[in-house]
């Protein structure tokens, strides 16, 4: 029965043959391929190309009197990618015109030159992968591949490229720009980042992004007051800062009241400047239904305002904050029948 012909076949995929030894692939017989690994070795002892050709030598060698063998080193491209397949299957066309064969026991020295064997197996059957990597390096090599990759996909996926390097980016300038206070601002933007993950709350700021975006272009009052609305309730929050630094030993609940205190006003300004101004740009035309959104924020900020006031100095007269609930009921009322009368 005749042989069945097999090609040992060794890919140098980043063309180390080609840049050191000025060597055109395919390099075709045992002579000229052993000649050639020699050369690589002499001329770099660390490139492990020459391991995996003299690895595919040995390989021939065994195979040799079992069947009909030739072994070949294919070279590539100094950038990798498109440029190196392309070079590849050339090659590769003109090894199988010239050596005819069966299958293909493939070569190689780690993952890089693993990436060409879809483009051989589209040729001719792979029958064996071989890797020849000195044993130190496989683990270290393996791993520097995965990493590369890794980055690699995460850098061409902008949604993973945000998440993976954008956040570390933004740690790494605010502890440039406030030292090791800049931890704190760093905490807080991981939290406020993981909040609102966890809560699927990226719809609703896409949406006020959107918003805010849309109105510069085509309703610039609204923007104007959108900005003023975010002036306002930035200062809320930093009023609502500075107050809980003397109540933070007390507890939350007097921190949080302190906060309160300070900011829940400014919050209400800050929300009804925001809708006036969405309202007005809108050109909404029920009056009503614009005023009565803020009375039921007022409302509410009155309940919050004496309540907060009542954590904080529980020896004063609950008066203040029973008459806010009373009045908090009319507003509400004034605010349904505001609605109801359109």
């Amino acid at each position: 029965m005749p042989k069945d012909r097999m090609l040992v076949m060794s890919v140098d995929r980043d063309n180390d043959i080609g840049q050191k030894l000025r060597i055109r692939g395919p390099v075709i017989g045992k002579d000229k391929v052993l000649g050639t690994a020699t050369e690589l070795g002499l001329k770099d002892p660390e490139d492990s190309d020459s391991n995996a050709i003299f690895g595919a030598v040995k390989i021939f060698e065994e195979l040799k009197n079992k069947y009909t063998s030739e072994v070949v080193v294919l070279t590539g491209h100094k950038n990798r990618g498109i440029d190196a397949d392309r070079e590849i299957t050339k090659q590769l066309n003109e090894v199988l015109s010239k050596k005819p064969s069966d299958f293909v026991v493939l070569v190689t020295d780690g993952a890089d030159d693993e990436h060409v064997i879809p483009i051989i197996q589209s040729h001719i059957p792979i029958l064996s992968v071989r890797r020849i990597v000195v044993r130190q390096s496989e683990r270290l090599e393996s791993s520097y591949y995965k990493i590369k990759d890794f980055i690699k996909e995460t850098l061409e996926n902008p949604k993973f490229a945000r998440l993976v390097f954008g956040l570390p980016a933004i740690a790494l300038l605010l502890y440039a720009a406030f030292g090791d206070t800049g931890w704190r601002i760093i905490v807080g933007v991981v939290g406020a980042y993981l909040f609102i993950r966890g809560f699927r709350l990226e719809d609703y700021i896409l949406g006020a992004f959107n918003e805010l975006k849309e109105s510069f272009t085509g309703r610039r009052l609204a923007f104007f007051m959108y900005v003023v609305a975010i002036v306002v309730t930035a200062l809320a929050i930093y009023r609502g800062y500075n107050s809980i630094a003397d109540f933070i030993n007390l507890g939350f609940f007097e921190a949080t009241a302190a906060f309160l205190i300070s900011s829940v006003y400014f919050f209400w300004i800050s929300g009804t400047v925001a809708w006036l101004g969405r309202s007005m740009s809108l050109r909404e035309k029920k009056t009503s239904r614009i005023a009565s959104l803020p009375l039921f924020g007022l409302a509410a900020t009155l309940v919050i305002s004496n309540a907060s006031e009542l954590i904080l100095n529980p020896e004063i007269s609950t008066f203040n904050f029973i008459l806010s609930i009373a009045l908090g009921f009319v507003l509400v009322f004034m605010a349904i029948a505001l609605e109801t009368s359109d």
